[in-house]
């Protein structure tokens, strides 16, 4: 069932939202909830989850952290984190989750075997695949191995502090199996899941009241009676475990032994659920007596929200039954937001039911919305947009302005012949259009498709195909042929520019110069026909200038072959072609005559191309020779003075800072070879990348520059910094999935 078909029209035409830098602690983008959206609607729900947790994030840095970081509230609070983080175009989130892990080392709370104090062990698990550090999940692995190894054969009677010991309450089944879980997908290992199936049937076969289908908070209200007379079952409790499963069965393999058996309760549970929801949308405090709380409850109602909106997503219930419940529950979290962002109805921190206020708010309750509004969303999207490309981020990385290629025929194959005459690139959550360039390759048909997008760490874009002109598409990138200067060839993007040396130059000697040339830039426009034209490039007119020196060298990153200590430079190139030419990026390539490398005759092609905000030219040299391979190196030219130099052979990155020029600031030039380059060294001209090229293949690598007065990157610490996470971003590509 299509979701817009059965929205209640109470949920259309709410009021427009405006939140922006004065919601939080960092800088962040202005958000504004669209009077025309209404509250199903992807972009409405990502508004909010950003609103309120701006909300929370300012009220933690303004008052500081009511409980420990380490604490079961703030635990929670970091799941519901973690989920916005992957639906947000905005990093902030995810890097506050990161100096959370920093400031607590990394480590559990004191408490060791208490289920609340390893809550956050979700956190770490969650992070570490996009990270890869050990050091996210190190101690909380060996705290998990001490949990697998232990008997777990007290009785739960609450009683002798079993709590610290055992799964003894409801609540604890969110916060240690999915913890177990989540570290079980993270390194592989089966036995925390194993644990946590165990542990958690140990616990439902106390708890858990097969005729009302919920479960006690603890063995004191077994007994217990609420003012008219029913059990005592506490909302946000079962709400707890109504999370805590869904979050296990997120780290369950669909062949799992046990998973049928959990799949079988949830749906218990959720039918329950559903037919307990009050009139206000909300489940009060108390599941059986809601009129003694008569309060609307928003942590509660979170988490069954969260729930059962995952159920419909899985397959496991179904739409009919679930959606208005669902719709109606959300809708009441949406009343129960404050201008300002703040969350209220969430009843304090409690064992058992208890009132709640508009201005009552927790952590917890904040975690609950904002995984309630990620399923939400995801099911908006599957219903009524579903995404034509995903684009997921599989690092840690923030990929900002970054280009991903598309096989056309890939990119096209479900467009119709209109749509594919113009089409336009839509992010569906934001609705702003994502600029394109088709790729031609120097023929008449396009090749690919390239799209420039930012994507948060651990992140992802959900992307539309939509008829219709796109809009105009400044110029990032862009290079040409300049005859009118010796045979240059030149290129540039948004960052800084480049050139390398025709035949002309050869008549020229006090001119001549091997080696590719940087231009150092302090704009965003495209400076290359102004500054030829000007004819005055070697100051700085308030853009840049070109203030490099190549001379016989290398330059900035160039490769020849290399033997017995010398490298055999080519003549300069003779030929050029460019094969695309903007916006987004510029390729062309230079072919050299055939010269000797040693006693082996060699030509080469060198094809160069240049992304929109990239340091980097992706460089790809084909070698023709006799053999199987050709001994190559790469290198960087060396000043007199002392400049900073990183080589690390391990990760494939060479990196230099120059000592400072003067006036004109200081340039870093590196290369990033897509694997280890052992056997880097520094000689008295270059630092040198050695390297063999193969027959019928290019020796493939990246090399580029930065300018302190660019303004981006500054010094030799940020500069080897992009340096080591664009080998990363190299090694781990963004994700694309097309649907």
């Amino acid at each position: 069932m299509k979701m817009k078909n059965i929205i209640a029209g109470s949920l259309l035409g709410l009021s427009a939202l405006h939140f922006g830098p004065d919601a939080g602690a960092a800088p962040r983008k202005t958000a504004v909830v669209a009077p025309s959206l209404n509250a199903l609607s992807a972009q409405f729900i990502r508004g909010y989850m950003e609103k309120v947790a701006n909300w929370q994030w300012q009220s933690i840095e303004r008052k500081g952290w009511a409980n420990p970081q380490t604490n079961w509230t703030n635990g929670a609070m970091y799941a519901g984190m973690v989920a916005l983080s992957q639906v947000t175009d905005n990093p902030f989130f995810i890097q506050r989750l990161i100096q959370v892990g920093r400031d607590n080392d990394w480590n559990t709370g004191p408490d060791r075997f208490f289920a609340d104090e390893y809550c956050i062990g979700q956190l770490y698990a969650q992070l570490y695949p996009y990270y890869k550090d050990p050091v996210m999940i190190d101690k909380f692995r060996k705290l998990a191995d001490s949990i697998v190894a232990a008997p777990h054969t007290e009785s739960l009677d609450w009683k002798n502090g079993i709590h610290h010991r055992e799964w003894a309450w409801c609540d604890a089944l969110f916060m240690g199996p999915p913890a177990l879980g989540y570290l079980s997908t993270a390194t592989g290992d089966p036995r925390y899941l194993e644990t946590a199936d165990k542990l958690w049937w140990k616990t439902t076969d106390f708890l858990f009241d097969k005729k009302d289908s919920l479960y006690y908070r603890d063995a004191r209200y077994f007994d217990q009676k609420e003012n008219n007379g029913a059990k005592v079952f506490w909302s946000r409790g079962n709400g707890w475990v109504m999370g805590g499963l869904a979050r296990l069965l997120d780290n369950m393999p669909a062949n799992y032994a046990n998973r049928a058996r959990f799949v079988d309760l949830f749906k218990k549970m959720a039918y329950r659920i559903a037919a307990l929801q009050t009139a206000d949308g909300t489940w009060h405090a108390s599941l059986l007596d809601p009129d003694s709380y008569p309060a609307k409850e928003t942590s509660g109602t979170g988490f069954y929200v969260y729930a059962l909106m995952w159920g419909v997503n899985n397959g496991i219930l179904p739409e009919k039954d679930f959606l208005p419940v669902i719709h109606k529950g959300w809708q009441a979290l949406v009343d129960c937001v404050q201008p300002n962002g703040k969350l209220g109805y969430v009843q304090v921190v409690a064992a058992a039911p208890g009132k709640a206020t508009a201005d009552d708010s927790e952590v917890y309750g904040v975690g609950a919305f904002l995984l309630a509004g990620s399923e939400l969303i995801r099911h908006n999207l599957l219903q009524n947009s579903p995404g034509d490309i995903t684009i997921s981020n599989p690092t840690g990385l923030n990929r900002e302005g970054e280009i991903v290629e598309i096989p056309y025929d890939q990119f096209t194959a479900k467009l119709n012949k209109d749509t594919r005459k113009s089409f336009k690139v839509v992010d569906l959550l934001s609705d702003q259009e994502i600029p394109y360039q088709l790729i031609y390759e120097g023929g008449k048909t396009p090749k690919a498709v390239l799209l420039q997008v930012s994507v948060t760490p651990a992140g992802s874009r959900q992307l539309g195909i939509k008829a219709g002109a796109p809009a105009p598409v400044a110029a990032k990138a862009y290079g040409r042929f300049v005859p009118e200067r010796k045979d240059d060839y030149a290129w540039e993007n948004d960052r800084m520019a480049y050139r390398m040396y025709g035949a002309a130059l050869e008549k020229t000697p006090r001119e001549m110069a091997f080696g590719i040339d940087v231009w150092a830039k302090r704009t965003t426009d495209m400076v290359i026909d102004n500054w030829y034209k000007l004819d005055n490039y070697h100051h700085d007119n308030g853009q840049g200038l070109d203030y490099y020196s190549v001379g016989l060298t290398l330059g900035a990153g160039d490769t020849a072959p290399y033997g017995k200590d010398t490298i055999y430079f080519p003549k300069n190139y003779r030929q050029w072609k460019r094969l695309d030419n903007g916006p987004l990026r510029t390729t062309f390539a230079l072919t050299y005559d055939t010269w000797q490398a040693g006693n082996i005759p060699v030509s080469v092609t060198k094809t160069i191309s240049l992304d929109a905000g990239s340091q980097l030219n992706k460089m790809q040299v084909q070698y023709t020779f006799k053999g199987d391979q050709l001994p190559v190196v790469t290198g960087i030219v060396k000043r007199k003075e002392p400049g900073a130099v990183l080589l690390d052979e391990r990760n494939g990155v060479m990196g230099y800072w120059e000592p400072p020029h003067g006036e004109d600031g200081t340039l870093g030039v590196g290369c990033v070879f897509p694997a280890p380059v052992p056997g880097m060294k520094t000689d008295n001209v270059h630092l040198l990348s050695p390297g063999a090229a193969v027959g019928r293949q290019p020796y493939v690598y990246y090399a580029g520059a930065a300018w302190n007065k660019g303004g981006r990157i500054t010094n030799a610490e940020e500069w080897f910094q992009y340096l080591e996470a664009f080998a990363q971003r190299i090694k781990a590509p963004l994700k694309v999935t097309i649907q």
